[in-house]
């Protein structure tokens, strides 16, 4: 995506989030001027502002860019999320820690065999 498109994108997402352009600079702790310059095209964000930018708008850094990625992902997340609303906070808790310790022992066992995943 070039600077331009990408300053589109981030100016309607920032107007749907209703931001102004000095709330949003306040909210991630950079100029309103530096925000102007992305929103024109004239300037890029760096990685960190990217990820400051997409958290502060509640949007995901993909979607920002214009990219997003294929659902599947987020439809597993939402899937164990829509579970565990149906959970009190406790047992929320307990599920997500159950969960971290799964994950782990996998992670675990995947390394001792050499199954890192590889980029």
């Amino acid at each position: 995506m070039d600077k331009k498109a990408f300053g589109k994108q981030l100016q309607r997402y920032r107007e749907r989030a209703g931001y102004s352009q000095e709330a949003l600079a306040e909210q991630i702790e950079c100029s309103t001027i530096f925000i102007s310059y992305i929103e024109r095209g004239e300037k890029s964000p760096s990685l960190d502002t990217l990820v400051k930018l997409a958290n502060a708008l509640d949007i995901s850094v993909d979607i920002l860019l214009g990219k997003e990625l294929k659902n599947y992902t987020s439809e597993k997340l939402k899937y164990i999320e829509s579970q565990l609303k149906n959970l009190p906070s406790l047992e929320q808790q307990k599920v997500l820690d159950i969960m971290d310790s799964v994950v782990a022992v996998e992670l675990s066992y995947h390394n001792e065999k050499g199954l890192q995943k590889k980029c």
